[in-house]
């Protein structure tokens, strides 16, 4: 990939408004692919390094035997199958990805129910107040926080729990620098972009809480890291963990092989074999 980065600022800043504004937005149908990719590996690789959070979460929710459950964003139902096996009842797992609910039902299939949906017309779907308790872990970020925060209001009940992990959107903000390093130097190669909506920090979890109704009860957030040690196993492991989703195809199938190399090289020349992947994360459990 020729040039240096910061080389074409403008022409990168004008590609990606061209994008935002002009441009279809594939958001949905690129993440899923890319979930449906990593499915079978997902848990050797996310699960098993956000496990002790995700436990917190659920550890935090203090959940009670015979409370109806339901876990929104719910992958390969590490947390479903926690929250069924606290309650001694069947919880409902809804995720995007066909790849991601297969992997659950291979799992956890004996002990919880699995639907394969996008979860703000699952949510739509239910009755109101009609749940106790509705877990999201790590994937809020990815649909529309305060719409699904307004239905996950509307189907609980009165007294009735919402716990919610995910990472902020500056999770990973030293690997994403780069990236758009990368893509500066030629600018034209760029062909998606994702259009998340993962928050700031728990304190606007909170305030997305409060304004849908629900009042915050406990807010938190933290980081976890690891280290790389060249540039192409830090991407390998993006894409293997889901952090990834999506930005593999920001750039075409024909361009990726060398924009992906690129991309490993500025690593490199960033941060040496001394690579921080760095997850930031919120949390917070509200109550209707």
């Amino acid at each position: 990939m020729a040039g240096r980065p910061g080389k074409h600022v403008l022409r990168f800043a004008g590609r990606v408004m061209q994008l935002w504004f002009f441009g279809e937005d594939r958001t949905a149908e690129l993440v899923d692919r890319s979930y449906d990719a990593i499915s079978s590996g997902y848990d050797a690789t996310w699960t098993s390094h956000m496990r002790d959070r995700t436990v917190e979460l659920i550890d935090r929710l203090g959940v009670m035997g015979g409370q109806r459950a339901i876990d929104v964003t719910c992958g390969t139902g590490y947390a479903t199958n926690l929250v069924a096996e606290r309650t001694g009842q069947t919880v409902v797992g809804v995720d995007r990805s066909g790849g991601m609910i297969a992997e659950a039902r291979r799992q956890y299939g004996d002990r919880c129910e699995f639907v394969q949906s996008d979860i703000l017309d699952y949510l739509k779907d239910q009755p109101a107040e009609s749940v106790d308790l509705v877990t999201c872990c790590w994937g809020l970020g990815y649909s529309r926080p305060r719409a699904v925060l307004g239905q996950i209001k509307r189907i609980l009940r009165a007294g009735g729990t919402v716990g919610i992990i995910d990472n902020s959107i500056f999770s990973l903000s030293e690997v994403m620098r780069c990236s758009i390093l990368t893509f500066m130097e030629q600018p034209d190669k760029l062909e998606n972009i994702m259009r998340f909506r993962f928050l700031s920090g728990q304190r606007l979890l909170g305030l997305w809480m409060g304004l849908s109704g629900l009042k915050p009860i406990a807010l938190w957030g933290g980081q976890k890291r690891y280290i790389a040690t060249d540039g192409r196993q830090a991407i390998a492991r993006l894409c293997a963990t889901g952090a990834a989703a999506g930005f593999e195809f920001a750039a075409s199938a024909a361009d990726s092989p060398a924009v992906f190399e690129r991309f490993a090289e500025v690593i490199e020349k960033k941060y040496g074999n001394t690579i921080p992947i760095i997850h930031r994360y919120l949390a917070g459990i509200g109550r209707k």
